[in-house]
């Protein structure tokens, strides 16, 4: 985009005089008081001046000697003749830094830290519950053991996906269609007028624009259909409470193949449960079947137990 070149503007710390000229008010015409770069502003809309065959040598250096603002292609500042050697560039309008935020009101901080200290020392007390333990005497009070079959059933189901990936033994299909993503669609532009100070006593004025977009719906085909499938039916349960007899595996009876409506067996389950007494309290442990085995009723054991948590079944001996 083209750039319009516009003239600063700066008021007189000594006899007030405002809106005086960037660059063609290096001094104040009224009391002759040098300009100061860190008083530029931009003008408003109606007091806009162009700066008309202006040659740019960038921004205004700022003298070592006297602090006065010296044309960056002079050698030698204009006001005092000191030499402009090192000379660091003067401020620009927009470089002032952001200001701190402010500090958060005493009281609120006082409730975040007192919030802050419940949270630790909860946590503090609940991991030393949970890690402590005393040694109980314990005597084995029974057992339970649970064994569990599923059976799954060959069958339609229901399904749908997008036509693309309907698989391929699927029947009874029906097609509708549905937005299946969105894409994006140039929709115009916004544009804004950006001002940038060249440093100089003067500022460009630019218009800067943006594509806009819309947000526009892809439709697809998506499909409705029937497969056939395994899923669970049921599943079938044989429970114990005691070492004998030995526990077994529930026998379901089932119609075997691969036609709609016949079954098989799926995924097996089992768990292995001794129970324990200490000082009148009761505990429980899940052990495989073969640990499961080794705990007698009446048999005395020793335990570690948690304050919280009950039972460290690792820790019998």
């Amino acid at each position: 985009m083209a750039e319009t070149v516009y003239e600063m503007q700066w008021d007189c710390e000594y006899c007030g005089r405002k809106k005086l000229l960037g660059l063609s008010h290096r001094f104040c015409p009224a009391c002759g008081a040098p300009q100061n770069p860190a008083k530029r502003y931009f003008p408003a809309e109606a007091d806009k001046i162009l700066a008309k065959d202006h040659e740019y040598s960038g921004a205004d250096k700022t003298c070592p000697h006297c602090k006065n603002p010296v044309s960056a292609k002079m050698k030698f500042c204009a006001q005092c003749g000191g030499p402009m050697e090192g000379a660091g560039q003067v401020k620009l309008v927009g470089e002032a830094p952001a200001p701190a935020a402010p500090e958060p009101a005493k009281g609120g901080r006082l409730w975040w830290k007192l919030v802050l200290g419940c949270f630790l020392a909860g946590a503090a007390l609940f991991i030393f519950l949970h890690s402590y333990t005393r040694a109980v005497p314990l005597r084995v009070a029974g057992h339970s053991w649970s064994r569990e079959i599923e059976v799954e059933r060959f069958q339609a189901v229901s399904d749908s996906s997008w036509c693309d990936d309907k698989p391929f033994d699927a029947y009874s299909v029906s097609r509708r269609r549905e937005v299946r993503s969105h894409r994006q669609v140039a929709d115009g532009e916004t544009c804004k007028t950006v001002k940038k100070d060249r440093g100089d006593g003067t500022f460009s004025e630019s218009q800067e624009c943006h594509t806009k977009y819309r947000s526009e719906p892809v439709y697809d085909s998506k499909c409705s259909y029937l497969v056939d499938r395994w899923r669970r039916a049921r599943a079938e349960k044989k429970e114990g409470a005691a070492l004998e007899p030995e526990p077994a595996w529930p026998e379901p009876s089932i119609r075997s193949g691969s036609c709609l409506g016949c079954e098989r067996l799926g995924a097996r389950q089992e768990t292995y449960t001794v129970r324990f007494t200490a000082a009148g309290k009761d505990y429980s442990c899940d052990f495989s079947q073969d640990k499961w085995k080794g705990f007698p009723v009446g048999s005395k054991w020793s335990g570690a137990v948690r304050l919280i948590g009950g039972l460290v079944c690792d820790s019998l001996k």
